[in-house]
């Protein structure tokens, strides 16, 4: 009855974490375990061991299928659910394809009933996809025609006037669909008049030439990377062709401390040796390859910001800018009294705006000293000069006029990454914050802050909904590590008392959520291995909770 215990023989001591036991409910003997290193099955009681699984496997859970006892499944950390046909000898993926992808947004489309649009990551080997459904998010298919191989999306946004338009933010910029989805351009290559410096001629010894004919090209940029931060790619006039050698000696320089060296000392003539580290550069950052400094190029080097001051009298101090840097979210900044449509960009290199992604971005700076990575943006159409941002190291900032000055909250420690920032459309004072350490809520606009909520765990949260019919219900969603400190937490006061509503997942992380606008019992979950996953909900009862109030 439990007095005495003794360990059970077979599973190494380094596999120090068995996360699920299940006796197989008709064959005797057999028995299951698993542990943070791999699968477990024992046919003799536990007495021996057999691993069945890779040990890179995590597994959180273990069934039997009731009425085929050959038919085992396992829910996985980084793979999804694997399925067994012969007893847990061997697995392989379910999930139809979307076993080891984590779902990173999900975006209802707004015009087409049950159709939704996924942005994942493969846990398993890296590298971003793009999904849509059809039918409410029950089977979903890949949709990524032009998309680079290495391209991770970060954030979906629907075109507010022409639905047909999807941008997606990205590892490597901006992105644009014109067919809801069915294939994709890069948004911010260079037009006809972009300034190139060729390989010059003997006759003149440097050259300034043209452009890529108005096609678009890819543009790039790095996660993580500062380079954008100071120098974002002017989509400017061409450079003077007496700027060739400088521009031309700077970049080698670049280029050299960048681990590309052309091979001898900087002399400001693009020879062949200049031109193949150019190209081995362009390689490595996911530029087009045309051994050209054009200003995508530069601008990866670092060098795009000078060039645009010195020719600040030529008006082209505030000239717009291509965005090339990782972009974490967007969305539209409403202002019922504008007849311009203004959207936002949260990337690692600060805070854009655009009236017209096609024509590039003007930045709105920060203070001096504040941390520049953006990790996601809000705004309301009840209070269109508030702009609030969370960063990486500078906690939530806020401006309210328009991003003309910013100033850090009070209230919300900097101690920890912003998640998200969700505001109530109808209350802007209502605001909801998640952090990777925990959620913070206030009803003031952010004068004063509460931690968490009655029954909400710690967790880095992720994602934050409100229900448009009922906007005290809120769901949130926790992708921390720990079990019971991860799942969807759900609210009928605004975040005042939590609880847990999480179904059965291969791994309780979650990094999105979503209603469905055409079915109010429907949430979609985006999992942490598992892809997309459907979770109904008690519409009546919520309903009837609500109208008590």
């Amino acid at each position: 009855g439990g007095a005495n215990w003794r360990k059970v023989q077979g599973i190494p001591s380094q596999s120090r974490r068995t996360r699920a036991i299940l006796q197989h409910p008709s064959v005797a003997g057999v028995v299951y375990a698993g542990t943070t290193e791999g699968f477990w099955r024992s046919t003799n009681g536990g007495d021996s061991w057999m691993l069945t699984t890779s040990r890179q496997l995590e597994i959180n859970a273990i069934a039997v299928h009731p009425r085929a006892p050959q038919v085992v499944y396992i829910g996985t950390n980084n793979y999804g659910v694997m399925i067994s046909r012969d007893a847990g000898k061997t697995f392989v993926p379910s999930n139809e394809g979307y076993s080891g992808r984590r779902a990173y947004f999900i975006l209802p489309d707004r015009e087409q009933p049950g159709r939704f649009y996924a942005a994942t990551i493969n846990t398993a080997t890296g590298g971003g996809f793009f999904f849509v459904s059809n039918d409410g998010g029950l089977t979903w298919q890949p949709s990524m025609r032009n998309m680079p191989n290495r391209l991770i999306a970060y954030s979906i946004l629907q075109d507010n006037r022409d639905s047909k338009v999807i941008y997606l933010g990205t590892n490597l910029g901006m992105y644009r669909s014109t067919d809801r989805g069915a294939s994709w351009a890069p948004i911010g290559a260079l037009g006809s008049d972009s300034p190139v410096v060729e390989k010059p001629t003997k006759r003149r010894g440097r050259g300034a030439g043209s452009g890529n004919n108005g096609n678009n090209t890819a543009t790039a940029a790095r996660r993580g990377s500062a380079v954008a931060a100071t120098t974002p790619v002017p989509a400017a006039p061409p450079v003077p062709a007496k700027r060739a050698d400088e521009t031309v000696k700077r970049a080698q320089e670049a280029l050299a401390l960048a681990g590309y060296s052309p091979g001898s000392a900087p002399d400001g003539v693009a020879g062949p040796r200049t031109v193949a580290s150019v190209r081995k550069f362009q390689a490595a950052k996911n530029l087009p390859q045309t051994g050209k400094l054009d200003h995508l190029t530069l601008a990866a080097l670092g060098l795009a910001g000078g060039m645009q001051t010195e020719r600040t009298a030529d008006g082209l101090e505030n000239a717009p800018l291509a965005l090339t840097e990782t972009v974490n979210a967007l969305v539209y900044a409403s202002d019922p009294s504008s007849v311009e449509t203004v959207m936002l960009a949260a990337t690692n290199a600060g805070l854009y705006r655009t009236s017209d992604p096609l024509k590039g971005w003007q930045k709105l700076a920060f203070s001096s000293g504040l941390d520049a990575r953006t990790l996601c943006v809000s705004t309301s159409a009840q209070n269109p000069q508030a702009i609030w941002v969370g960063t990486s190291t500078s906690g939530v900032l806020v401006s309210r006029d328009g991003g003309k000055s910013w100033q850090e909250v009070e209230g919300v420690p900097k101690t920890a990454p912003i998640n998200v920032i969700e505001q109530d459309p109808e209350r802007p004072e209502y605001l909801y914050v998640g952090t990777t350490q925990t959620l913070f809520i206030s009803r003031d606009g952010g004068e004063k802050w509460l931690r968490r909520g009655g029954n909400l765990p710690y967790g880095s949260y992720t994602s934050i909904i409100i229900n448009p019919s009922n906007r005290d219900e809120i769901f949130a969603g926790s992708a921390y590590e720990r079990l019971e400190n991860n799942g969807i937490f759900h609210s009928n006061d605004a975040g005042m008392t939590w609880k847990r509503v999480d179904p059965d997942l291969p791994s309780r992380r979650v990094w999105t959520l979503a209603l469905d606008p055409n079915d109010a019992g429907k949430l979609l979950v985006g999992s942490h291995s598992a892809g997309v996953y459907i979770a109904r909900r008690d519409v009546s009862a919520n309903a009837a909770a609500n109208a008590e109030k």
